[in-house]
Order: C-alpha cells, then sequence, then structure tokens
C-alpha cells in the first residue's frame, strides 16, 4: 500500500516565506536605485511618463549648457571688443590733439602717430588671438553657412563684408536654381475704359497710382518709371506683333496655305486673306476646326472692281457666325455682289 505524507502548515509557511523574500528585494531595489519604478511591473503606466519626463529633463538640460557654453563664448569676445573700444577712443583722442598743429610740434605729433600705430597693431592682435574652444572669434575666420532654407522665400541678399586674408581676391560659386523671371499685367485695349488704381510693389518699396478712365497704357507705364528708384519696379510695354503679308507665287491646285494655333486647343485668331486680281480667276478661303476654337473673324479681300466670284465657306457650330464683305479702298463700291447661301438639311437662312 502506497502512503502520501503531507504537511499543510509547512508548505504554508514556506509559500509565506517567499512572498516575504520577494518584498524584501523589492524594498532593497528601491532603497538601492532611490526609484519607486524600477521595472514595468511596478507601475505600468507611470513608467511611460517617468520615460518622457526624462527624455524631457535631458533636452532641458543640453540645452541649458549650450546657453550657458554661448554665453561664455560672448563673453570671451565682448571682453576683447572693449578692449579694442578703448583702443580705438584713444587713437580718436590722438587724431584730435594731432590737428592742432599750430601748438604742438612736430616730435609731439610723430609721437602721437607712434602711438596711433601701436594701437593699431594691438587691435589686429586682439583680433587674432581672441578664441574660444580653439576658434578664433574676431578675425573673420567664422562663416555662416545656411542649410535647409526654401529658396523660393529668398527675396533679398546681401553680402555686408568679406574677409579676403591674405588674397585680393577669392573665387565664389554661384548656383541658378531657377531662371527670373518678370512680373506680367495684361490688358488688351490701349486706354483703361474706368477709374483703375494700381499698387506697384519692389524690393525697394510700394506705390499706389490713380489712373483716370481714358488713361493710356503709355501713361501708366511713364508713371511707374517714375518712381522706379523708390519702388525697383521698372515697367515695359509689350505689344502683340502687327499683320503681316504671306504671298505665294504658285499656280495650279493643292498651293494650299495652312493657319493653325500654336497650340492645340487655342484659337488661330482672325485670319485675313488679301486678294490681288493678277492672271488667277479666283481665289477661297476654307477653314475647318478639328480641335480648339474658331477664329473670331474669317476676311476676303478683294483689291480691284473688276473682280471674279469669290466664295467663303463657314462651317463653325454656334451662332454669330457672319461672313463680312468689306471693300478694300474706301469709297469703292460693290456693284453686282452675290452672296450665295447653300443650306443643308435641318438649317434655314434668316
Amino acid at each position: 500500500m502506497t502512503r502520501i505524507n503531507t504537511n499543510v502548515s509547512s508548505l504554508t509557511a514556506q509559500k509565506t516565506l517567499s512572498r516575504s523574500q520577494a518584498k524584501l528585494q523589492e524594498a532593497l531595489t528601491r532603497l538601492s536605485t532611490g526609484l519607486r519604478i524600477n521595472v514595468g511591473k511596478d507601475d505600468p503606466a507611470g513608467l511611460i511618463a517617468s520615460e518622457t519626463l526624462r527624455s524631457d529633463i535631458t533636452s532641458i538640460q543640453r540645452a541649458i549648457s549650450n546657453s550657458e557654453r554661448a554665453s561664455q563664448m560672448i563673453a570671451t569676445a565682448d571682453s576683447a571688443l572693449g578692449q579694442i573700444s578703448q583702443l580705438l577712443n584713444d587713437i580718436r583722442g590722438l587724431v584730435s590733439e594731432a590737428a592742432n598743429k599750430g601748438a604742438m610740434s612736430a616730435e609731439q605729433i610723430a609721437a602721437n602717430q607712434l602711438q596711433i600705430d601701436s594701437s593699431l597693431e594691438a587691435i589686429d592682435r586682439i583680433a587674432q588671438v581672441t578664441q574660444f574652444q580653439g576658434r578664433r572669434l574676431l578675425d573673420g575666420s567664422l562663416d555662416f553657412v545656411t542649410q535647409g532654407v526654401d529658396s523660393s522665400v529668398i527675396r533679398d541678399l546681401q553680402i555686408d563684408q568679406a574677409n579676403f586674408g591674405a588674397n585680393n581676391e577669392i573665387a565664389v560659386n554661384v548656383t541658378v536654381v531657377r531662371q527670373a523671371t518678370r512680373a506680367e499685367l495684361r490688358y488688351r485695349f490701349g486706354a483703361v475704359a474706368n477709374n483703375v488704381v494700381l499698387e506697384v510693389g519692389g524690393k525697394q518699396g510700394f506705390e499706389a497710382f490713380s489712373f483716370a478712365a481714358g488713361s493710356s497704357v503709355e501713361d501708366m507705364a511713364k508713371a511707374i518709371n517714375l518712381v522706379s528708384d523708390a519702388t525697383g519696379v521698372i515697367a515695359e510695354l509689350a505689344r502683340e506683333a502687327t499683320a503681316g503679308e504671306l504671298v505665294t507665287s504658285s499656280y495650279g491646285a493643292n498651293n494650299d496655305i495652312i493657319i493653325t494655333a500654336n497650340q492645340p486647343g487655342e484659337a488661330a485668331g482672325d485670319i485675313r486673306v488679301k486678294y490681288v486680281k493678277s492672271s488667277s480667276a479666283t481665289t477661297s478661303v476654307t477653314y475647318a476646326s478639328p480641335t480648339g476654337s474658331a477664329p473670331g473673324l474669317i476676311e476676303v479681300r478683294l483689291g480691284t472692281r473688276q473682280w471674279e466670284a469669290a466664295s467663303g465657306v463657314l462651317d463653325p457650330a454656334g451662332t454669330n457666325n457672319a461672313i463680312q464683305i468689306t471693300a478694300n479702298v474706301k469709297g469703292e463700291e460693290f456693284n453686282g455682289v452675290t452672296v450665295n447661301l447653300t443650306i443643308g438639311a435641318a438649317e434655314s437662312v434668316s
């Protein structure tokens, strides 16, 4: 027969002793570290908060250290500049004293000049030896480097001073990141129809202009240019090109002149064809619009009284598609002008 011997009291005492030892170890750890939270199980939320605060405290401590170091550097430079300022004041006093040539002898003036030279040498020496942690502060060797700046927001750049050292000139690398562009103000007419208030602003300042109705664009440009020194803006008029003529001397069929828009979707503008009577009997203008808008006007000009038949084919969609017939020379009469309208299906003439 198998016998199982148990001692419940002994097991209870052993468990209690283990718990006491764990609590004792936790207390000793807290006493030795001085922290209430040593592991995550002590207080998970508190551990997260404490680590965040610890990171912030570390950053603040480093910022304080940097500020103290910067203060020490400024104090070093300020002390040296104070000495330089005192020497400059002494030089100014000596120069003022030496200006009294009537009361001072040549030896005294020469002595003042010698003292001035010594003061200038002392200023150069102070500028050369003033250092902070191995970096010279006043000799011009410290440069300014700007990084991570959006170049598009830079409106003006000026170099106040450059230290060439022993060289007469230094090489400078300039990188153009974008081509400069001009501001444009587009207006289709030669004069304004209503009163206009125009504000012009440049790198030097702003100026407001008031123009009455009927003012020409030339007068507006002149007014802007009169104050260019105050605004930094120069106005230039850009006019459209004048109309030209394309003359073809070819005879026979399939001698076409094709006029197209500069870009897809853009209207080609007004189309004018001048016909001068010669051995050719007739001329014709046909407009086809696969893409884009129709031109504003298709005009055929006939140059003689005795002219043969001319036909204009008008086939754009929409309303107000008119055919205009005008005399090439003022005073000419259109005797015997005939207009033939060809009507397609579902179309009418009024």
